[in-house]
């Protein structure tokens, strides 16, 4: 599905509209989920794009994260990736058709640069998707969370949408080749804004978001185990 769908979503970046483009990029992770046995289902619904922009923060538990985020974010929306992605061969030419903003985690001045980028686009009216753990869990927990992301949605007065996963690990995790089928289940939690544009708002933005995700991870896990339906992806 990747070899196939990756250079079409390339070739089509040339002559479809954003909207249009993203919903080839939701069928494309939709049918390569399905591919994988991966069962998405989500609870919540993500504000209307009448709502304004934002960030859209989740965890980062493995390969797959951004797969799943794409079939099922209703707008398009921006990812913030490092800056060596971008030269990973396929991956990087989509990541650069869909806009994505690069990070460096060596340089601060790009760093910074990146920072405004990011804040450009939100007073824009542009949305941002962003794991703001940075990598990958190794322990199937989260992860110490960076300020990057809520200093940005701080500043330009953006809220935090933050998402909990359960089953993702289970799907796959670093250290394994396994892919295992099998349900994913996503809830999406209550935007927060932020109280104020400086760094003590950033601070309290990510305080208040750790505890929303942490709160929903384990009623998410609840649910799974016992088998509550929630709001189904077709795949």
């Amino acid at each position: 599905m990747f070899l196939f769908g990756a250079p079409a979503v390339v070739l089509f970046s040339y002559v479809l509209s954003r909207q249009a483009l993203q919903r080839l990029v939701r069928r494309w992770c939709r049918l390569t989920l399905g591919a994988l046995g991966i069962r998405v289902i989500v609870c919540g619904e993500f504000p209307p794009a009448s709502a304004g922009p934002m960030v859209v923060i989740a965890p980062h538990v493995n390969l797959f994260d951004p797969l799943v985020l794409g079939s099922i974010l209703p707008r398009p929306m921006a990812g913030i990736e490092l800056e060596t992605h971008f030269r990973w061969p396929v991956y990087g030419a989509i990541i650069r058709r869909l806009r994505h903003v690069a990070i460096s985690h060596a340089s601060p001045h790009r760093s910074r640069a990146a920072l405004l980028e990011a804040i450009r686009r939100l007073r824009r009216g542009e949305s941002l998707v962003i794991f703001p753990e940075g990598h990958r869990t190794r322990t199937g927990r989260r992860g110490p969370f960076g300020l990057w992301a809520f200093r940005l949605a701080a500043r330009a007065g953006a809220p935090i949408v933050p998402t909990a996963f359960s089953g993702a690990w289970e799907r796959h995790h670093l250290g394994s080749w396994h892919i295992v089928p099998g349900l994913w289940r996503v809830l999406v939690l209550p935007p927060i804004w932020p109280a104020r544009p400086d760094r003590t708002g950033a601070l309290a933005l990510r305080a208040a978001a750790k505890r929303a995700i942490d709160g929903a991870a384990g009623s998410a896990a609840a649910h799974l185990s016992a088998g509550s339906p929630g709001r189904s992806q077709r795949l």
